[in-house]
């Protein structure tokens, strides 16, 4: 859902309908933005508006924001454009909240004994839609335009809108419950050990996002790579994780989760001072680059598909309840829009006053001090 009709909406329409490149920014954010600011209270009222009513209600607005955005290309040019398109992507916001905060919350509740895999499973289909999202997107441009990529999708998302609807009919018998008390909510939130996991799921995704404006200008300059090959590069990235992310969540879920977490973060650190490299390790060669971002996929794995079991288990701690999960799940949902709201930022702007080798090592460091944070706590 996030991937093709934003990029296809800066790039080719925004600024020909008189949006500046400041508000064509704001446009793209504020949807993750959103997210950041609505998941933990979606989260925090779950037990009471039920998983169902929130997922479907979720799904519907984001699909139906998507059909909507289609038609924003006919618009006036100027603040009648925009203000459309900024309020279109708001409601998406609005929608992605709900259903990803849903969606995490019943994992507890579904799977008791296999959280970690399912979390794996959950991980190897976004890294799907992640590593699918761009080239469908261009595809669907190339053969519709502007309209058949928000219509595709859209669509799609109402099409799935009845199987869950029957596939989850009688989940909401739970609803009415009891939220958490806002003393259990600020005593779960200061737990030290708590924000430390919810800052490697924010990085985890952060570090996605740090090679979207980074990489590709690296590669191409650097090595003199096509699209076709510098999408190939990327498409490593999700395949790696596509693949160990099942299998780190059925390890976690028989061995622990920090293990897991502290190594993902290690790995994932290797990874960002290999990636250039660094200058003290080597001259930039394409074969090291393409093995970096390989080990990249593993570590991302490692830090981010045992996290939600291990942030759930120290939460369970303060307070045993349905509740409980529905809190970690919006938690979970804002750090990761978060995260994927400041990665580009962080890339781009670390790039603009160092070369891409210094700057995926400042972010490496930057992991490898988490990892050491989570190591003596």
């Amino acid at each position: 859902v996030h991937g093709p009709p934003p990029q296809i909406l800066h790039i080719l329409q925004a600024a020909e309908h008189g949006a500046s490149p400041l508000l064509t920014g704001f446009i793209i954010s504020c949807a993750p933005l959103c997210v950041v600011i609505l998941s933990p209270i979606f989260g925090y009222y779950i037990p009471q508006l039920g998983a169902r009513f929130m997922l479907l209600s979720g799904v519907w607005l984001v699909g139906g924001s998507y059909i909507l955005m289609s038609f924003v290309v006919s618009m006036p040019s100027g603040w009648v454009f925009i203000m459309f398109c900024i309020l279109l992507r708001l409601t998406e916001g609005v929608g992605s909240a709900m259903f990803a905060t849903s969606l995490y919350a019943q994992l507890p509740e579904l799977f008791p004994h296999s959280v970690g895999t399912m979390s794996g499973l959950v991980s190897v289909a976004g890294c799907i839609g992640f590593a699918i999202g761009p080239p469908l997107g261009g595809l669907l441009y190339s053969v519709g335009g502007f309209k058949l990529p928000f219509l595709t999708v859209g669509g799609f998302c109402f099409f799935i809108l009845f199987p869950v609807y029957f596939l989850m009919r009688g989940s909401d018998t739970g609803c009415k419950k009891q939220v958490l008390s806002f003393r259990t909510v600020v005593k779960l939130l200061s737990n030290f050990m708590f924000l430390l996991l919810v800052v490697v799921h924010g990085l985890s995704m952060a570090a996605w996002g740090f090679f979207y404006p980074t990489l590709e200008p690296f590669l191409s300059s650097q090595f003199h790579l096509d699209t076709k090959q510098t999408g190939l590069v990327f498409l490593s990235l999700s395949i790696m994780s596509v693949l160990c992310g099942p299998v780190i969540g059925k390890l976690a879920d028989k061995f622990g989760s920090r293990g897991f977490t502290i190594t993902g973060c290690v790995v994932s650190a290797a990874s960002f001072f290999l990636v250039g490299p660094a200058h003290f390790i080597s001259q930039p060669q394409l074969w090291i680059t393409v093995v970096a971002t390989v080990i990249f996929g593993l570590g991302s794995s490692l830090m981010f598909v045992p996290n939600f079991k291990a942030m759930l288990a120290i939460a369970k701690s303060v307070e045993d309840t349905e509740a409980t999960s529905a809190v970690v799940s919006g938690v979970t949902s804002s750090a990761l829009s978060l995260g994927e709201f400041i990665g580009p930022i962080i890339g781009g702007s670390l790039t603009q006053v160092m070369d891409f080798p210094t700057s995926a090592m400042v972010f490496g460091q930057i992991i490898l001090a988490e990892g050491g944070l989570l190591l003596g706590a």
